[in-house]
């Protein structure tokens, strides 16, 4: 009697056993990540025009019923190879990616071609992918940009000699090498302007507030216009102006059109702004939903946004 019930109490400990091994393994496959149709990685969420692409994208997307899965870079190229090792463990159909910088990410990219995710660039380009097969690129024309951005300066030096200091954007980012390259070019064609001097801004307002304020404490009455990058390191540029008084005295252009900068043009002193409309996420999800079911699409769309200065700024959006 007593080895019966031994025997009866080992069977019902092995089932119980077994029993905990098959749940268990139910639970690790249920927390596999799931499979998804589009997955996103944000360079960072850090300003006004990065947040709004952020937001619009991932709205458009769901709007759209695509099952979603993203990651934010914060800004640092070594995270966002790591966000696209993990987006790839959803095995999406598109993998939408937003550089950090042009040079870095070259095998990450290759990996996903290799894992069949069509690869769409976001915003941004990367270098050095001619054995990576890319999708599209959609972003803004940054190359006009820098160009609209001469063209701005010109019309207010009005022939006047003008001397500028150019405010850089982020380090290695594909928009601030082709702003620049747009304004140099654009800028070369006005015998009457030249830029004096150029100092880093890195797409921070605080950076380019600091580095402002230094050149023009060394080199006093040199310039009388700044073109930034892009509004943060315009706005920066504004701050150092009003600190050291020369508000009135250098006027400050440059890139995307937030909110911040419309105050700034409407209280005088900032002569004009270039629009980059940070809204690509209708594009991206039409885009998606076209090569789904099988429509040719463009492989580049490069959007170009309004010119705004003070005569226009009712109509500027700003965000």
């Amino acid at each position: 009697m007593k080895k019966k019930s031994i025997w009866i109490s080992a069977v019902i400990i092995i089932c119980l056993l077994f029993w905990l091994v098959v749940n268990c393994f139910d639970y690790g496959a249920e927390k596999r990540k799931k499979s998804v149709q589009v997955a996103v990685s944000f360079s960072d969420t850090k300003n006004a025009r990065t947040t709004a692409i952020w937001q619009d994208v991932l709205e458009n997307l769901e709007r759209q019923g695509f099952t979603v899965a993203w990651r934010d870079a914060e800004a640092d190229i070594d995270k966002q190879k790591h966000d696209i090792q993990e987006l790839l463990e959803y095995e999406p159909e598109y993998l939408a990616v937003m550089p950090v910088k042009t040079i870095g990410l070259e095998e990450s990219l290759r990996q996903a071609d290799q894992e069949k995710a069509k690869i769409i660039m976001l915003d941004r380009l990367a270098d050095n992918l001619e054995d990576v097969s890319v999708l599209a690129e959609i972003r803004t024309d940054a190359l006009w940009e820098g160009e609209a951005c001469a063209d701005l300066l010109a019309r207010f030096f009005d022939g006047r000699e003008g001397k500028i200091l150019e405010v850089r954007g982020e380090n290695g980012s594909s928009i601030n090498r082709m702003h620049n390259i747009g304004f140099r070019n654009q800028l070369s064609k006005y015998g009457n302007l030249e830029i004096t001097a150029s100092t880093e801004g890195n797409g921070d307002r605080g950076t380019a507030r600091n580095n402002v304020i230094n050149f023009l404490l060394n080199h006093p009455d040199s310039i009388g216009a700044i073109f930034a990058n892009t509004d943060e390191e315009g706005i920066g540029a504004v701050y150092a102006l009003e600190e050291l008084g020369l508000r009135e005295q250098i006027t400050v252009v440059s890139v995307n059109g937030i909110k911040d900068v419309k105050t700034a043009i409407q209280a005088g002193g900032y002569y004009g702004c270039v629009e980059a409309s940070p809204y690509l996420g209708r594009e991206l999800a039409e885009l998606i939903d076209k090569d789904m079911q099988g429509i040719q699409t463009q492989s580049s769309m490069a959007a170009r946004g309004d010119v705004f200065t003070v005569s226009n700024l009712d109509e500027m959006q700003g965000y």
